[in-house]
């Protein structure tokens, strides 16, 4: 017996020795792949592909997590984030090795990435390109609005004959949970301030309700106005054409497109690719045009450029991307702690002249939105601040943008969304069905008011609505004093209803139409540092022994990938299943948009 556990431990002991040492040594093999990979060297005749299946993100991409998957899997990065797109997509204008730019792939949002306010400022990039005199080309095979949004400002626009146009217009939906806790034994009651504060519906409700849908009726079509507006100018259309050619079909084919104009033509990728080679240069060894992706051109830049985090003034751009959080937060959501404890040290920084917050959400804890208002509203006193906001920033994430000098939004972007929910499940039903009984001692009437295990009762919810109340008039001054609007006004405009950025605009709830690009080039103006200042951003890209740190503890959310439909469909579920985790405010009291909501 002695000598079997000697052998067995010793087997165990070897095992772990070697498993320890694999992964080491993987460690070491990653390691090289990523330092040693040199960025690409650009021949003249080059054409810069633009692929819009990579997702266009905010923040800035973690590359050294991506190089260590990348190594393994010998796949690229699948994604870019938008200030890089425009840096390369500007430098292409100006530089002669590159001939024109392919526009090609198709725009599938995943998280916040690739919306139309992101969507909008690279097409503006590309019109800019286009004085240059150099060439767009676009290929595209059945394109969905984005991506046909996008490539309309293309001078050569090819549709793949085989395939019609995905162009559909938008739509909207969620998922409504009710029915299903009711039949579980959820039960879930709620306080909320402002009648189209409709985040709370689909916990209560089995559809949308009349205030719902006439707020999302019209958001939806002064979004769809300015797309169609867009496309029809560029591709030299009569106004309502796109509007009509749609409501007479739900798919437009190959053939109908390039009859009306949508399209430059029909051709194949293999007579396109001849034809560029033929135009261009060659790539013999990989039997195809002479190109370069917009992350290797960027990568190519930075090389040659060196750091832009040198010592000297500098612009601080702070991503908050995704819901606002109590606490630290992880990669997907922002945490409210975590961001104020970053705007601080930016603020403390003296040659951070300036901060640029571009902001991403729908919202999220109230408490932690006021946390971050705090810290921005200090800031303010000592340094420019910038607000710009890309796809969503609405309710708690308007709540923070209200601390900052200027705000810029893109007409498609969706804000507003001024109001408060309290949202309080129990489940003492459910339990009840399978046996399970809670009891409780306390020392005062409201020790346990946020339990999840019994029903609250009046008294307690009164307390409730009158905390929910006094956040709302908090929420109203706070927009008051920032955008120095009367609080009736604010109040008018405010009840939890969302609006476009144009829209906003009429309602002064933002300053001035622009991107990203335009935020900063504001702040770089008021703060004197020029045409091209120094940036730093946050969250900063991390070296690779954090990333692999990160990798091996499975921490780090793995980058996102080109996926089929069927995926696409059941990443949305996933996604809509997973923002529960994100309700996680101390006082259960929410500055949020109308969850799981999904723009098509």
């Amino acid at each position: 017996m002695k000598s079997f556990f000697a052998s067995f431990f010793g087997t165990i002991a070897g095992l772990c020795f070697l498993v320890g040492a694999g992964i080491i040594l993987l460690i070491l093999v990653v390691a090289v792949l990523v330092v040693s990979e040199k960025p690409a060297a650009i021949q003249n005749r080059t054409v810069l592909v633009l692929d819009l299946s990579d997702p266009i993100t905010d923040a800035p991409l973690r590359l050294d997590t991506s190089g260590l998957v990348d190594a393994l899997t010998g796949g690229e990065e699948k994604r870019v984030t938008l200030r890089d797109t425009l840096r390369a997509i500007s430098a292409a204008s100006k530089d002669n090795r590159i001939s024109g730019i392919l526009i090609t792939g198709n725009a599938f949002p995943v998280d916040y990435s690739s919306g139309y306010p992101a969507l909008r400022e690279v097409r503006n990039a590309l019109v800019n390109f286009k004085t240059s005199k150099k060439p767009i080309y676009a290929y595209l095979v059945a394109p969905s609005t984005r991506t046909f949004y996008l490539a309309s400002v293309a001078d050569n626009l090819y549709l793949d004959p085989e395939d019609p146009m995905l162009v559909q217009g938008l739509s909207t939906g969620q998922l409504y949970y009710a029915n299903a806790f009711q039949k579980y034994g959820i039960e879930v009651q709620v306080s909320r301030v402002g009648k189209y504060k409709s985040a709370v519906e689909p916990f209560i409700l089995d559809k949308m309700s009349p205030e719902s849908r006439e707020q999302t009726e019209a958001l939806l079509g002064d979004l769809w106005h300015d797309i169609t507006t867009d496309i029809e100018q560029a591709r030299h259309l009569d106004p309502g054409t796109l509007q009509k050619l749609l409501s007479q079909s739900g798919l437009i084919d190959g053939e109908t497109a390039r009859r009306e104009k949508l399209v430059t033509g029909l051709k194949s990728l293999t007579d396109l690719m001849e034809e560029l080679k033929t135009r261009y240069s060659a790539d013999t060894a990989n039997n195809t045009f002479r190109q370069i992706s917009v992350q290797r051109y960027v990568a190519a830049l930075d090389q040659n450029q060196g750091a832009t985090t040198e010592k000297g003034p500098k612009i601080a751009i702070v991503y908050a991307e995704g819901v606002i959080v109590d606490g630290e937060g992880s990669t997907s959501n922002v945490g409210g702690d975590k961001l104020a404890r970053e705007i601080r040290k930016f603020r403390l920084d003296p040659e951070i002249k300036a901060i640029v917050l571009r902001i991403n959400s729908p919202g999220g804890s109230g408490a932690a939105s006021e946390v971050i208002w705090r810290e921005l509203a200090a800031a303010r006193k000592a340094k420019p601040v910038v607000v710009s906001m890309g796809t969503l920033a609405a309710s708690g994430g308007y709540y923070i943008a209200t601390a900052s000098n200027r705000i810029f939004a893109e007409p498609t972007t969706i804000t507003g969304s001024i109001g408060v929910f309290g949202l309080f499940p129990n489940v003492q039903k459910l339990f009840t069905n399978i046996g399970i009984t809670w009891d409780s001692v306390s020392t005062t009437p409201y020790s346990n008011l946020i339990t999840p295990f019994r029903e609250k009762t009046p008294d307690e919810m009164s307390v409730i609505q009158k905390y929910i109340d006094q956040f709302y008039q908090e929420f109203l001054q706070r927009v008051s004093a920032g955008r120095n609007i009367p609080v009736n006004e604010v109040n008018e405009i405010a009840q939890g209803r969302v609006w476009s950025g144009d829209e906003a605009l009429k309602l002064r709830l933002v300053d001035q139409i622009g991107g990203l690009a335009s935020a900063v080039a504001y702040a770089a103006e008021l703060t004197h540092l020029g045409e091209q200042p120094r940036v730093i951003e946050y969250p900063a890209k991390r070296n690779l022994g954090e990333a692999i740190q990160k990798a091996l503890s499975g921490t780090e959310r793995p980058p996102v990938s080109k996926v089929d439909p069927v995926n696409r469909q059941l990443q949305f579920l996933e996604a809509s299943l997973r923002k529960f985790a994100d309700f996680n405010d101390p006082l259960g009291v929410y500055a949020l948009l109308p969850f799981g909501i999904e723009w098509n």
